[in-house]
């Protein structure tokens, strides 16, 4: 009897900036590195033979949590990566339905038989890691072993593994971040699901699908989901949007907006969008109403390797409707493309919820900054993937 534990990775970044991450490869969050004592300690006691990963980052870095209790390393094998999502891929899951309605119908409604543009099915990932896995028993026979991959792959694969039809996948449900799923072989070619989508281990504070709104494990995040439009410092419309946007932010950090200039702000949002038309947007809801600005000023080069955040602003009424995290996601998007391997946002030394809101995705300070405005923190995360 071959015995293998195949694991979820921790909360990564698609799973919180709600962005379509298959092969994409994203960083884990901070609540992931929260995650990983307690699925390292479900494994403390198992005698574990080895410890397999796909090659993307939060698979890895993942089952290193387990493996180093072991004193074992991880072996990679690309064979267990997520499902390919081709042209979706780092896009947020709200803006598909407007670019590909009748593909994302598709995936909502007959999820089996979705093909992203360029990509794979749920069920074609599955059968190309379940036939990893079942490669891994033939080397690993009569002993136990663990594998870090991922949703879409682990659902597909499950479904296979419960000889259920490609219809029947609704059966299966989703696993949290950390979820385990224990399958004994008798051979590559027989088997039997002991257990699945076991996240028992996790405080329920720091379960994924409990911070992001999951009704239950078949449902969808009841989280409004943003999807972004270029925002046009050229069109009149939108022009005053965006000072709207930047007269707020500054009134909250600063208690005034005597010191922006609107003509200055669109000039450099213009120079931005140069860079990259991504630079200036809004993060819109379903019904098309803008509930958030990010502004980058990608134009900025003093630090090469730094992308440098202009403001962040959520519409008052949906501030607390987890946006942030949204928001955070399409700036990391456009400076990754760009590549750069830092965020780096000025934030004013009085600005409470500024500074709470970089505290919470892991930014430190380094530094300081100061303008006409006063004083500024100057806060960093990594985004560059090692």
């Amino acid at each position: 009897m071959t015995t293998v534990y195949i694991i979820r990775h921790a909360e990564a970044e698609g799973n919180v900036y709600r962005r379509c991450h298959g092969q994409y490869d994203s960083l884990l969050t901070p609540r992931a590195y929260e995650q990983l004592p307690y699925l390292a300690g479900r494994f403390e006691q198992a005698p574990l033979d080895a410890v397999y990963a796909s090659d993307l980052f939060r698979a890895r870095t993942t089952a290193k949590a387990v493996a180093q209790a072991h004193g074992l390393s991880v072996e990679i094998r690309p064979v267990l990566r997520e499902i390919d999502m081709g042209d979706w891929e780092d896009l947020p899951w709200a803006e598909l339905p407007r670019l590909w309605p009748e593909q994302y119908a598709v995936w909502r409604a007959r999820p089996w038989e979705a093909v992203p543009p360029h990509g794979e099915s749920v069920m074609q990932a599955g059968r190309r890691m379940f036939d990893g896995v079942r490669g891994l028993v033939r080397e690993n026979e009569g002993g136990q072993f663990a594998v870090v991959t991922h949703g879409s792959a682990i659902r597909g694969a499950l479904t296979i593994a419960h000889g259920l039809a490609p219809e029947q996948m609704g059966e299966i449900g989703w696993g949290d971040n950390t979820c385990v799923a224990k399958i004994e072989f008798d051979g590559p070619d027989s088997w039997q699901v002991v257990y699945e989508n076991d996240a028992s281990h996790l405080p329920q504070q720091l379960s994924t699908f409990a911070a992001i709104g999951w009704k239950d494990n078949k449902g969808v995040p009841v989280t409004p989901q943003l999807w972004f439009r270029r925002a046009d410092p050229l069109d009149a419309k939108d022009a005053e949007k965006i000072v709207s946007y930047m007269r707020e932010l500054h009134r909250n950090a600063y208690g005034t907006d005597k010191n922006l200039d609107p003509d200055a702000l669109l000039a450099d949002a213009a120079r931005a969008q140069r860079m990259s038309p991504r630079s200036v947007s809004f993060g819109c809801l379903e019904t098309g109403e803008e509930a958030a600005l990010v502004y980058l000023k990608t134009f900025w080069e003093e630090e090469p390797d730094v992308g440098l955040v202009g403001g962040f602003c959520i519409d008052e009424a949906y501030r607390g409707s987890g946006l942030s995290g949204q928001i955070l996601g399409q700036a990391i998007s456009v400076y990754r493309q760009l590549g750069r391997r830092y965020l780096c946002a000025h934030v004013a030394a009085e600005n409470e919820r500024a500074k709470g809101f970089y505290h919470k995705f892991a930014f430190a300070q380094r530094g300081t900054y100061e303008d006409e405005n006063g004083l500024h923190y100057r806060m960093f995360k990594q985004i560059g993937i090692d």
